[in-house]
């Protein structure tokens, strides 16, 4: 029998003595190493076994994490089915929660907001802006709309990742736009060229018939194309804020190879005759017609021909005269208390829009299309204002035959067949503009600031003012505003009269009902007329007043002259009672109700301004001596 060697009586193993005594019975190292080993895999075994444990709950918890984390996700989803998701931004307005009619609102609400905003750059010293519509930049509310609802649903890690970051941290979707690089960079050309330093483009100069070329130099300007980036970058970003364009040396958008090739084509363009048709009429025009009528413009680095078709129609104005009917206008005429309306009728009109357009290309052989032309008040637009008959009417007088008179018929003139259509405010101001002399008024006397009489062109419409007024005021329509005169003029009802000053002082009245009112007019040497015809809505009106709450006496201002005989007097300026006064307005509707509506106005007081010489010995007086007590 084979037995195995024992490791502990191994020979040359060491033996330790007692720790006791040198005499006791030596202990094995072997055997203490054994033990040794012994305790380090019962530690190591527990240890593996406290390690595997851990583990097994670290993975527990990771799982755990993961399926709460997935679980959030998909109840936020859930929940926010077809909204934008928490922590969603719209150019920097938060639509967390929003649905897709509520975020397509949001969108459209964001880009009117950003449509009114111009963006600003500076280059240089110069400060400019433009417009997104100028800059070429276009927005798409779908678009902005879907880019909200469908922010962090892209994949389905980030969808899972996002639900905790977005609440730290805004997504923020910018407005999807589209950028029309020509536009952009035909802003971009206008600023080069209007801040530019000795910068000059390429042009032409017509005089007459001949081509004037204009040489392009080079200069000081916005560099490109770094500037384009630039705008584009912040129209991108919708960064509103002040966007630094580079300046340095720059070449003239447009140079000299251009400005040759254009000059050619000018050139060419008036070397002959332009034959136009219409219809079955040819005209020839000269080119010196057409030469008044020739421009250039810009159009990216070249230049192009433009001809003017308004310039074009007025320089052949005469000769379109035969081939052309100008429309009719629907119009009214008063018979009696009757208003009927006179029908419109069509017009016909030369279109030299595509004749322009050809010529600018180098053609001298154009056509023009004869087209109809609308009135732009049809007979239906008469007929629906329905004004059927007189609704008012008031006169005032006045001695004949004074400049003033001319002024009044004249405003009267102006003012006969005004239409105020239903809810439109009328302003005798705005109608008659500024009384001027070309206009026919001419200088009249006229109350001034400091209630003296002063020479003023128009001085006298305010008659004309007061007789509207008072028609207004028995035709029930709404007054707006109107303003008394500074003295009480006694051709006037006390109190139911209104001034006219351009542009300060109006009379205005509002046609609060759903018709029409056709203003007319009619004058004598001695008296001014003024009539509303319409359909006030069956609306009667009487008057009661004046009455007169306050009287403010004349007072008399004296002023030594000595140029006059000792002991008389003369009449400067003549006095004016003040006065306060009420007036009331009844109106009865159609329904039987009635509105009272007061008028209180203030007169002020004119001073009587005497000049005079007293008598100094009839003036001078000695006074009684003071006994001293």
């Amino acid at each position: 029998m084979t037995t195995e060697p024992n490791p502990d009586l191994t020979p040359n193993a060491p033996v330790a003595p007692d720790a006791d005594s040198t005499s006791a019975t030596p202990r094995s190292h072997s055997a203490e190493a054994r033990a040794r080993r012994a305790r380090s895999h019962a530690r190591s075994a527990r240890r593996s076994g406290h390690s595997d444990a851990e583990r097994a709950w670290l993975l527990v918890g990771i799982l755990c994490i993961g399926l709460v984390v997935v679980a959030t996700s998909v109840v936020e989803r859930l929940t926010h089915q077809g909204e934008a998701l928490p922590g969603v931004s719209l150019a920097g307005q938060d639509v967390s929660g929003k649905s897709a009619p509520e975020l397509l609102d949001t969108a459209r609400i964001l880009i009117a907001q950003r449509g009114s905003t111009e963006f600003a750059a500076i280059a240089g010293k110069n400060s400019l802006s433009a417009s997104p519509a100028a800059l070429g930049a276009t927005y798409d509310p779908e678009a902005a709309a879907r880019a909200s609802r469908e922010a962090g649903r892209s994949n389905p890690i980030g969808a899972i990742l996002g639900t905790f970051m977005r609440r730290g941290h805004t997504k923020n979707i910018s407005l999807p736009v589209s950028i029309d690089d020509a536009m952009l960079a035909g802003v971009l050309d206008g600023w080069q060229r209007s801040i530019g330093d000795g910068l000059v483009d390429g042009s032409l100069i017509f005089k007459g018939t001949e081509v004037i070329e204009v040489t392009p130099k080079s200069g000081t300007s916005i560099v490109r194309p770094e500037a384009d980036d630039a705008m584009r970058e912040a129209i991108i970003n919708g960064d509103t804020r002040l966007v630094r364009l580079p300046v340095g040396e720059t070449e003239p958008v447009i140079n000299e190879a251009a400005t040759r090739r254009a000059a050619r084509k000018a050139r060419a363009l008036l070397a002959s005759p332009v034959t136009l048709t219409i219809r079955d009429t040819t005209l020839k025009l000269d080119p010196s017609s057409v030469a008044s009528a020739l421009s250039v413009r810009p159009s990216g680095r070249d230049l192009q021909l433009f001809v003017d078709p308004k310039a074009l129609r007025t320089s052949i104005a005469q000769s379109l005269v035969p081939l052309e009917t100008p429309p009719k206008e629907a119009t009214f005429a008063v018979e009696g208390s009757k208003v009927k309306v006179i029908p419109s009728a069509t017009g016909t009109l030369v279109d030299l829009v595509p004749a322009a357009k050809a010529m600018s290309g180098g053609s001298h052989n154009v056509d023009a299309p004869v087209g109809e032309v609308a009135p732009a008040h049809d007979t239906a637009w008469a007929e629906g204002l329905h004004i059927n008959g007189l609704v008012s009417t008031y006169t005032t007088n006045h001695p004949c035959c004074m400049a003033r008179v001319t002024n009044i018929h004249t405003g009267a003139a102006a003012l006969n067949g005004a239409i105020v259509e239903p809810g439109a405010t009328f302003s005798l101001n705005n109608h008659l503009g500024q009384r001027t002399l070309e206009k026919g008024y001419v200088v009249a006397p006229a109350i001034a600031a400091d209630l003296s009489y002063e020479d003023a062109v128009g001085g006298g419409v305010s008659q004309l003012s007061t007789t509207l007024f008072n028609a207004v005021f028995f035709g029930g329509y709404q007054d707006v505003t109107h303003t008394v005169h500074s003295l009480y003029l006694s051709r006037y009802p006390l109190g139911r009269e209104a001034t006219l000053n351009y542009p300060s002082i109006d009379n205005k009245f509002k046609n609060d009902t759903k018709n029409g009112v056709l203003i007319q007019t009619s004058f004598t040497s001695t008296s001014v007329t003024v009539s509303l015809y319409g359909d006030n809505e069956g609306r009667t009106v009487r008057a009661e007043g004046p009455n007169i709450i306050e009287t403010i006496p004349v007072v008399v201002e004296y002023t030594e002259d000595p140029t006059l005989p000792i002991g008389t007097e003369k009449e400067l300026f003549p006095g004016h009672t003040g006065y306060v006064v009420e007036n009331f307005r009844i109106i009865k509707y159609a329904d039987g109700t009635e509105k009272r509506q007061r008028f209180r106005e203030r007169y002020q007081m004119g001073k009587q301004k005497v000049a005079r010489h007293l008598d100094p010995a009839a003036t001078t007086t000695t006074a009684p001596l003071v006994p001293l007590l």
